[in-house]
């Protein structure tokens, strides 16, 4: 059974994560952790602020099944932690052998302190090993037919990462589109590397899109999503070899904070 987890902070934007995923999975069998990580300041006490996590997690799960009804292949499972966020998801990731972690991102008018804004980026750091999608502020949910996955192909694409998208472009019915940005260099392997990842998602493969740098790589990208009507926009995320790579730190932050498509992110495998 596929292990979901879907860290809240009782927001709007980590609510739409846990319904876009419901609803992106409605045809799988899968336990989704619903997870709250609270700390108690020193005028709470442990308890209490335990109590009043569990509450809001039981009032999550009703609007849910008001919002899109009741799924016998979804199982809920609801906990709140009380630890640090990012080392307290990491920790159960790890424990409940997660295979997917969804997180919602805010909007740009909701207050810097809301949990899961660009603090997914310090989730995306700490939980390194499985793929972890973001999905936008409130975004309404749509059938994704296309799933661009964008590379310099610097790297080999591992074969978990292969089986990931397999496993969305399955799922959802979406073709996998390659994409990747003319730079004027070639790296070496870069050939070996792209054909082993298109021989490897033969099945599901569209035709390689490369597109020219206009003025920047990431407003190429987000032209290129929109025009093209991506779905999802996957990457895999490198923190160590960003002055290497054309998809790096900096550029994954970026695209985080402009994105309007859900956002995969792959771990370097």
């Amino acid at each position: 059974m596929l292990q979901v987890l879907v860290p809240t902070d009782f927001s709007n934007n980590s609510y739409n994560a846990l319904f876009y995923v419901a609803k992106l999975l409605k045809d799988e069998k899968c336990l989704i952790h619903l997870i709250h990580v609270c700390e108690p300041d020193q005028d709470s006490k442990q308890e209490e602020v335990k109590e009043a996590s569990d509450a809001e997690l039981e009032a999550m799960e009703h609007r849910l099944i008001l919002d899109i009804g009741t799924n016998h292949k979804r199982t809920l499972v609801k906990t709140s932690l009380c630890s640090n966020m990012s080392k307290g998801v990491a920790a159960y990731a790890k424990d409940f052998g997660i295979d997917l972690m969804v997180i919602g991102n805010k909007g740009i008018e909701e207050k810097s302190n809301i949990l899961f804004g660009n603090n997914a980026m310090q989730l995306v750091r700490e939980v390194d090993q499985i793929p972890i999608l973001i999905v936008p502020h409130e975004i309404d949910f749509k059938p994704v037919e296309k799933i661009a996955f964008a590379s310099s192909y610097v790297h080999p694409i591992s074969d978990a990462n292969i089986e990931t998208l397999h496993f969305f472009s399955k799922t959802v019915d979406a073709a996998i589109i390659p994409m990747s940005i003319e730079e004027g260099r070639e790296a070496p392997g870069k050939q070996g590397n792209k054909a082993v990842f298109f021989d490897g998602i033969s099945k599901n493969r569209s035709k390689e899109v490369v597109l020219p740098i206009f003025q920047d790589k990431v407003k190429t990208i987000l032209e290129f999503v929109e025009l093209w009507n991506i779905g999802i926009l996957s990457m895999v995320y490198y923190p160590h070899h960003f002055f290497l790579e054309f998809i790096g730190n900096g550029m994954v932050k970026e695209l985080n904070t402009k994105l309007r498509v859900p956002f995969l992110i792959l771990p370097k495998g």
